[in-house]
């Protein structure tokens, strides 16, 4: 790759001069004159006293002064003249000009403290009340015509303007069309602008670069003026230096090649104010009529002791675009800036996706106000199906008599039961009875999940274990598996079974039995279950909405007396629940007890105990929200798409702008078979958007919802039905997912159509520490023999960067005077007509 520097561009003066090759020294052209006047004295004398032939006083003196300068032509010839032109080149020095326009400098200060706001009225003039982007700051300073900073700068050097973030671009030098991409930064060629014209011309800042890397500006700057002398560089930032080199590292290397760098500051100096909507929280799914609860947790910097307004807007299909606000709270701000969760209880009549934004007003003197709002993805899921649940159980365990009782009574689910133990002739428990287990494709899909209980596998059919792990893994189903001291083992050993093993999310210990015998079967102590803090706010264990009640909550009920024991979680399992016992560890760490995970388009989990039904003793409620919970988290892979031919997959709902975003299709053919075609088409369409960067990539969704983004998707290798692709968000935002499945026989459109929502959020590096970083500018600029100004002093720079062209003088090569025809005719004249002469006064 060829890589484009600037062009030295030279203004030239020539001078010429007639110099002496030989005998041009003092002595030696001292004594050459006087030779020369001796030989012309003598030539005199001699004509004067000539006594030969015919010669008047006019013919003496003809003779004498032929002779004499034919002498004096010698001498030149001898002397050897030059002709020399000397070259004077002045090479003109070059002002680096370097603009920060990262996110960060998309915010509007106002200046709280009035020393800081005069500072910025003696540079801007009145501030408006709501205060001054910091990009219209940097842009009026340099650009106001001949006054602006550019314009000062340009009258002693040549300028180069960049504007930075992550990378680097020219920004007022103009810039060659082919000019390539190197290490994250384009390099113009630089053609110097005159300094009478241009300044006034916006520099088109575009503040919502991810990150401020200061390093990679310099460096860009320096290379696109290589050859050139360097005036100095001027940096405009608020001193972010959240990527790439340090200031330290940067200064150094200014140092080493004797570059000065001036810093000017630019925002507010004082620690932010700023509130902000960190999440929004909610079930995936709910019931209609069923109440839920939505979770707000706020973030408030500076703003101790004082009050907040949380508004909660809903969006349902069909409604206002825009929402409706359906609840308003008033929060405190305790005196440790911590806000205690905000939650609102909400109960949907109508079926469909309705989705929740979180606003919290601003407050005087916030300067980030894009994360004042949040939406919550993905949507809630309002349910008009039943939860349709087997129920397997291998004897009449406590947890099975309550959990069947429980479930039988939830008007939100229709459970079958299959006890193995019981007599054939015995009465089933469920809504819906069942005179035999399930062991068809037709008779399994009819449910959403299957609840096994410490099953026995030498009642199953050798296909029963192959079937479910297929409806799970291929159709959306869930399944959990819950470990008893009767037949759990077998379980784990059966060849029946084993299909079903490979998709729970633990990798079963060949030792357990003997661990068992090591530790007792039955033990008289119950000890404590451990949740990490990542599982504490898990939908399954969510007992209360606020974290601290909710770890109370789990810590106050009983503890494990038996449990069996797995080797460890897999790694894309999700532990929630692990043993206390410090006896009870493995190599992988606390034995786990609860445990779940994603299986193709379905789910899975593991419960490692067989004594939830004690939690009954301190109230009812924590069993009945425990198990409800884990049941509606088994069955959502199946309402929530697994009725339809496909799921659209990404590993997370939300990211960031430019995070590459891995899509993984599922897709089924009406005979909920795997799709085999050669390719799929996914749309990608931005449903609300804040401005953001544009890219002409085929995989980067435009800043814009006028043209949705299509984006093919090719089939994973050795996963059939399987198709991946990715896009990379360019601007902040809700992003629509839509897949079209071919058309089969019998299908309804709506389960063609696979759907999912992502959100894109702005970069969160730049809004950590949005105070001006003075302390950083300073360092920078001290160590490489420069200052730091305020932007009311900025005008210094002109006297502090002095004029640093350099002028070099070349002398060409020498044009010699004597030697060429014309004084070699003039000596042969000379020569002849003296002969003549001669001839003709008969002195020959």
């Amino acid at each position: 790759m060829t890589k484009l520097i600037a062009q030295v561009v030279p203004t030239e003066r020539i001078e010429t001069h007639v110099e002496l090759a030989r005998w041009s020294s003092e002595t030696a052209l001292l004594v050459g004159t006087l030779l020369t006047a001796v030989g012309i004295y003598a030539i005199v004398w001699m004509y004067r006293r000539e006594v030969r032939g015919q010669l008047n006083a006019r013919s003496r003196g003809v003779l004498a002064g032929l002779r004499v300068l034919l002498l004096v032509l010698l001498g030149f010839i001898a002397l050897e003249p030059v002709l020399v032109n000397y070259v004077h080149r002045r090479i003109e020095a070059y002002t680096l000009v370097l603009v920060d326009e990262s996110a960060s400098m998309s915010l509007t200060d106002a200046y709280r403290r009035p020393a800081d706001a005069q500072r910025v009225q003696n540079a801007m003039g009145e501030l408006p009340p709501d205060g001054i982007l910091r990009a219209e700051v940097a842009e009026r300073l340099l650009t106001a015509g001949r006054d602006g900073l550019l314009g000062l700068l340009a009258a002693r050097n040549s300028l180069q303007v960049f504007a930075f973030s992550d990378r680097a671009r020219s920004a007022h030098a103009q810039v060659d069309p082919d000019a390539q991409r190197s290490e994250g930064y384009s390099v113009p060629t630089a053609t110097p602008m005159p300094a009478d014209s241009g300044w006034d011309v916006p520099l088109g800042l575009n503040p919502v670069g991810p990150t401020t890397d200061v390093g990679v500006a310099v460096r860009a700057a320096l290379d696109s003026v290589s050859g050139s002398p360097i005036a100095g560089v001027v940096l405009l930032s608020d001193g972010g230096f959240n990527k790439g080199e340090s200031p330290t590292t940067i200064a150094q290397m200014l140092k080493q090649r004797g570059v000065v760098l001036h810093a000017v500051g630019i925002g507010d100096p004082s620690k932010p104010i700023n509130v902000s909507v960190v999440d929004v929280n909610g079930p995936r799914s709910a019931f209609k009529n069923d109440p839920f609860s939505i979770t707000v947790r706020l973030s408030a910097n500076q703003l101790e002791s004082q009050s907040l307004q949380v508004e909660l807007i809903e969006k349902s299909e069909g409604g206002l675009p825009t929402g409706r606000v359906v609840d308003r709270r008033t929060v405190r701000v305790e005196a440790d800036g911590q806000v205690e969760p905000v939650v609102f209880e909400r109960k949907v009549a109508q079926a469909g996706a309705v989705s929740y934004i979180a606003r919290v007003q601003p407050v005087e003197y916030e300067a980030i106000r894009t994360d004042n709002e949040r939406e919550m993805l993905p949507a809630v899921q309002i349910l008009d199906d039943k939860m349709r649940v087997l129920l397997v159980a291998g004897s009449p365990s406590y947890d099975y008599r309550f959990l069947a009782r429980m479930l039988e009574r939830d008007v939100t689910v229709d459970v079958s039961t299959w006890l193995q133990s019981a007599d054939i002739h015995a009465v089933r428990d469920g809504n819906t009875i069942i005179t035999e287990l399930p062991t068809t494709t037709e008779q399994l899909f009819r449910y959403d999940a299957i609840v096994l209980i410490d099953v026995d596998p030498e009642e199953l059919d050798p296909t029963w274990g192959s079937l479910v792990a297929a409806f799970v893994s291929e159709h959306g189903g869930g399944l959990l598996y819950a470990a008893g001291n009767k037949y759990t083992g077998r379980f784990f050993r059966s060849p029946k079974t084993s299909s079903l093993v490979e998709i729970l999310p633990i990798v079963p210990e060949p030792d357990a039995e003997i661990l068992l015998n090591e530790l007792g079967q039955y033990q008289t102590r119950a000890w404590p279950m451990v949740i990490p803090d990542a599982a504490l706010s898990d939908p399954i264990l969510r007992q209360s909405d606020n974290p601290l009640e909710n770890r109370a909550i789990w810590s106050a009920l009983d503890g494990i007396y038996w449990h069996y024991p797995v080797r460890r979680e897999k790694p894309v399992a999700v532990p929630l629940i692990r043993h206390s016992n410090p006896r009870m560890v493995s190599s992988h760490g606390p034995h786990v007890l609860l445990a779940t995970q994603f299986v193709g388009a379905g789910r899975s989990a593991y419960l490692g105990f067989n004594s939830t039904w004690r939690w009954r003793r301190h109230d009812e409620k924590y069993f009945n929200r425990f198990w409800i919970q884990l049941v509606r988290y088994l069955v959502e892979g199946r309402l929530l798409g697994g009725r339809s031919r496909g799921m659209i997959l990404t590993p997370k709902d939300q990211y960031e702008i430019g995070e590459t975003v891995p899509i993984t299709v599922r897709a089924l053919d009406e005979r909920r078979e795997p799709l085999i075609v050669p390719e799929l088409e996914l749309t990608a369409a931005v449903t609300s958007i804040s401005p953001g960067n544009n890219d002409e990539r085929s995989d980067v969704l435009p800043a814009t919802d006028s043209q949705p983004l299509r984006i093919p998707l090719a089939p994973m290798v050795g996963r059939e039905g399987y198709y991946q692709g990715r896009l990379i968000p360019a601007s902040a935002g809700t992003v629509h997912l839509s897949v079209t499945l071919p058309s089969g026989v019998g299908d309804a459109p709506a389960d063609r159509l696979l759907e999912r929502d992502i959100t894109v959020n702005p970069s969160l590096i730049e809004m950590r520490d949005t105070a001006l970083n003075r302390a950083a500018m300073e360092q920078l600029a001290s160590t490489t023999g420069g200052r730091y100004l305020e932007v009311d002093e900025a005008g210094e720079l002109a006297t502090l960067i002095p004029d640093c062209s350099q002028t070099m003088v070349s002398r060409e090569r020498p044009k010699p005077l004597w030697d060429n025809g014309y004084v070699l005719l003039l000596l042969t004249t000379i020569v002849t007509v003296e002969w003549i002469l001669r001839r003709k006064a008969r002195l020959l």
